[in-house]
């Protein structure tokens, strides 16, 4: 049953729709004006996540946030109005849409950081196909990081390849390579002593114990050059860690495709 608690605004910016077919307000675009339906709890904590958005960004308070949508008559948490999904943020000087992660990681990451703090479930770009395009978040799940959920694997595996210089191959496995790295970015960072992450359980431990302050770093990190302009949209970055990044994502792409037809814990 449809929730009857609407929202229109998040932390005082208007919602949006960008789903039209015309090119006009279609993805991409500022959209139009949308009220949305959710359940009131949830709504609290989207409101709360925007708000620290709004806050921990340079940028400030955005113009305009679109969306895809929040209640929708299917199967799963949008049914319940306990998910919303991100298709991006405007400001006057800059525009972030979810489908340029490949051009923006960095701020990317930053914007989903802010998210897992208020939210379980973040789905993003490298989950699957479905979700290139759009953030999406519902709070069915506890928050926090557990290695057993492949989309919160995939995005510690993210950050350490594409911010905090450590990269890893993006596919959602928690194995030695992840956790060797995760060790090291815990260590340099200074979230935990060398001797606090002997072994597997108290590597998984320290994780559970830090994770929202590796949240804020992460925040911090990614919206570090967030008053530039948007990248453009051609132009390859050639840094030997950008091109390092380029052939772990080839490699990734190539995994994808596995998962989608296998599907895995979110």
């Amino acid at each position: 049953m449809r929730p009857e608690n609407t929202v229109a605004e998040l932390a005082g910016v208007p919602v949006h729709y960008d789903r039209y077919r015309s090119d006009a307000h279609g993805y991409g675009t500022r959209g139009r004006p949308v009220t949305l339906h959710c359940t009131a709890a949830f709504e609290e904590k989207l409101q709360a996540c925007f708000e620290e958005l709004w806050d921990v960004c340079p940028l400030g308070r955005a113009e305009v946030v679109t969306t895809a949508g929040a209640y929708v008559d299917k199967p799963g948490a949008h049914s319940k109005g306990r998910a919303f999904d991100l298709d991006g943020l405007f400001w006057s000087e800059r525009a972030f849409v979810a489908r340029n992660y490949p051009r923006e990681r960095e701020f990317y990451l930053a914007v989903e950081a802010v998210l897992r703090k208020h939210f379980g479930t973040v789905l993003n770009y490298r989950y699957n196909a479905a979700h290139r395009d759009h953030f999406h978040i519902d709070d069915l799940a506890q928050r926090g990081f557990y290695k057993s959920h492949r989309s919160r694997v995939l995005f510690l595996q993210m950050i350490l390849t594409h911010l905090f210089e450590t990269p890893v191959a993006v596919d959602g496995i928690f194995g030695p390579e992840t956790s060797e790295a995760a060790r090291e970015m815990l260590v340099r960072r200074e979230l935990a002593s060398p001797g606090a992450l002997a072994g597997g359980e108290a590597l998984d431990r320290t994780l559970g114990e830090v994770w929202f302050d590796l949240l804020g770093e992460v925040a911090r990190a990614g919206f570090a050059d967030a008053t530039a302009a948007s990248p453009p949209a051609s132009g390859p970055d050639e840094t030997p860690l950008a091109l390092l990044n380029q052939v772990y994502a080839a490699i990734d792409e190539e995994r994808v495709g596995g998962w989608e037809k296998t599907g895995r814990e979110a």
